[in-house]
């Protein structure tokens, strides 16, 4: 696996964002740049390459393409494919394509900020990748020719919620002695299964713990209790469904995120976000949209 590795002590430089869309049979087009390209899947199936490396890109799954090398499609989508997608170079001089072993021995460094980001990975279900891709869409929509430098740091906070993803958060839980490895699991399962109906009871004998022991230990770990760190999942899934499935309605949301009660879902929502899931749905409703 390699990475592109630069400072993040300034942003990167905004050049161009949207979310293609495609019915059948898209191949994307042989091109050398030497700005960055992300792409981030959310429908179908992307076969592309870039350099001697080959990708077949699913929903949840990105792919960073490295500046200099030539990419290109090397099979037509079959059916329907959305993908978001932006170009960006980093402000500073100092970027690098390493080795994930490279990459680690700079994240030791802990006082220099670093966009660490992997040639390709797969994105958990309560990322946050995707609602920044829809804000820094909306943003460049509203704003325009106006909004270069206001997209240039949205822009930088996605790639840093990508290095901290699948980066970071990897390599934190492995070097984290103050959270036990069974805890670390229970964690990561719960972002997976945040849908669960099992009770905290039923987790605690699924892990293997008294239930009283593990609320406090649990609760020591993350700061918070089970229960809150499932809805906060749940409300991060729920963020993704607002911006990009707009047909959906708010109690096809709550149910696909394991809220049965859509009001109570509108009270949690409200609770950890400050506004209505009406009002974030609209607060980033417009975005750039190429067809191909």
């Amino acid at each position: 696996m390699l990475y592109m590795v630069s400072d993040a002590s300034e942003p990167v430089r905004f050049l161009s964002a949207g979310n293609l869309t495609n019915e059948d049979q898209f191949l994307h087009a042989r091109r050398t740049l030497q700005s960055c390209e992300f792409l981030s899947v959310t429908k179908g199936i992307l076969h592309i390459q870039s350099g001697q490396r080959s990708y077949h890109l699913g929903p949840g799954q990105f792919v960073l393409l490295f500046p200099g090398e030539c990419h290109f499609g090397t099979r037509a989508s079959q059916g329907e494919l959305s993908f978001y997608w932006t170009h960006f170079r980093f402000g500073s001089k100092d970027s690098s394509v390493l080795s994930e072993s490279r990459a680690a021995a700079l994240f030791l460094e802990e006082n220099h900020p670093r966009y660490i980001l992997p040639e390709t990975g797969t994105l958990s279900p309560n990322s946050r990748v995707n609602v920044l891709f829809v804000q820094l869409l909306d943003l460049a929509k509203r704003l325009g020719s106006l909004s270069s430098t206001q997209c240039s740091y949205a822009q930088s906070t996605l790639l840093l919620e990508v290095t901290h993803e699948c980066f970071f958060r990897h390599h934190l839980m492995q070097r984290s002695e103050k959270i036990p490895l069974g805890i670390a699991d229970l964690m990561e399962w719960l972002q997976l299964n945040f849908d669960t109906t099992l009770s905290v009871a039923d987790i605690a004998e699924k892990f293997g713990y008294h239930p009283s022991y593990l609320t406090s230990v649990f609760k020591r770990c993350s700061g918070c209790t089970i229960t809150e760190y499932i809805n906060r999942q749940r409300i991060q899934v729920a963020k993704n469904l607002l911006t990009s499935t707009p047909k959906l309605t708010l109690a096809e949301i709550a149910g696909q995120v394991g809220i049965g009660d859509e009001k109570y879902f509108m009270r949690l929502f409200k609770r950890y976000e400050g506004i209505t899931a009406t009002a974030y749905r609209e607060a980033f409703s417009l975005k750039k949209k190429n067809r191909a």
